[in-house]
């Protein structure tokens, strides 16, 4: 996910800047830290390359051309050589279509406000979230009520898994791609393969203690598999008589838990509101 680009001149005087989701460092300190690098980058001499730095979750990528320094701040998993592409595209679009205000810039940012579409469409990403939990746990129909699909009244299992967009709910500036992994146990060798690359990864627990304890296993397999990845525990079946508060849940399954029941259409903006927060938390 990008989270924030930003276009300075060689003095270190922001000339257009746009954030989409919150940073791994405090906004003031990263403001503070890309003037500085502005500073630095034209004694670089990259010619025009792209380089990157790591801060705590995320990379910093920057280069400049003619004394205008281009900086885009994404996660760590984010493909390195895409997001250099889109640094990429940024500087050619902004320099073709400032072309003549750049020289006789006088400090007024107004003048590049009509770079924030272009910039919005340039850094356009797909933001991937995995759905694991043992069959019967309820992830295809957490999809489905976030899809706003019909609730289905019957469990048919997951085979594989099932990969599907959520139109119209975006995150920052990404469109969600949601795996939906297959959760019978003669899968199991696929689902380290499955979570790699995922920005979130939310494992559903039935709130059955059986079911907690086993769903144990998925905080394991996560922490080894893809340790960057936020993490959201959901103790669904919430309804049910003898369901296992989400205290309880989050308790054993050691990461924190929220309760839902994914049956039920008004939970739709919870469970959004979850995953929106899961990921702009860093």
């Amino acid at each position: 996910m990008i989270r924030e680009v930003s276009i300075l001149n060689s003095n270190g005087e922001s000339m257009f800047s746009k954030r989409y989701g919150q940073s791994s460092v405090a906004s003031e300190i990263l403001s503070e830290f890309v003037s500085s690098l502005a500073l630095l980058v034209p004694k670089l001499q990259l010619n025009g390359n792209i380089e990157f730095m790591n801060l705590k979750n995320t990379r910093i990528y920057y280069s400049n051309i003619d004394g205008i320094v281009f900086t885009l701040e994404a996660d760590k998993r984010d493909v390195i050589s895409e997001m250099k592409e889109k640094l990429q595209l940024l500087k050619n679009s902004f320099l073709k279509t400032f072309q003549n205000e750049i020289y006789q810039w006088n400090g007024e940012t107004s003048i590049f406000d009509k770079f924030e579409s272009i910039a919005d469409e340039i850094t356009l990403t797909y933001l991937k979230i995995a759905l694991i939990g043992y069959s019967g746990v309820g992830k295809t129909t957490l999809l489905k009520l976030l899809r706003e699909e019909e609730i289905p009244k019957e469990h048919i299992p997951t085979i594989g898994v099932g990969i599907k967009g959520v139109k119209g709910a975006k995150i920052g500036n990404t469109s969600l791609i949601c795996w939906d992994l297959a959760g019978q146990e003669r899968f199991e060798l696929t689902w380290d393969k499955f979570i790699r690359d995922a920005s979130l990864i939310i494992i559903v627990t039935d709130s059955t203690l059986e079911n907690t304890v086993k769903s144990r296993y998925f905080v394991r397999l996560i922490r080894d598999v893809e340790p960057e990845a936020n993490i959201l525990s959901l103790a669904n079946k919430q309804d049910l008589p003898n369901a296992l508060t989400p205290e309880k849940v989050s308790q054993i399954m050691e990461t924190e838990t929220y309760g839902l029941v994914a049956i039920d259409p008004m939970n739709r903006m919870k469970l959004y509101e979850l995953i929106r927060k899961s990921v702009m938390g860093m």
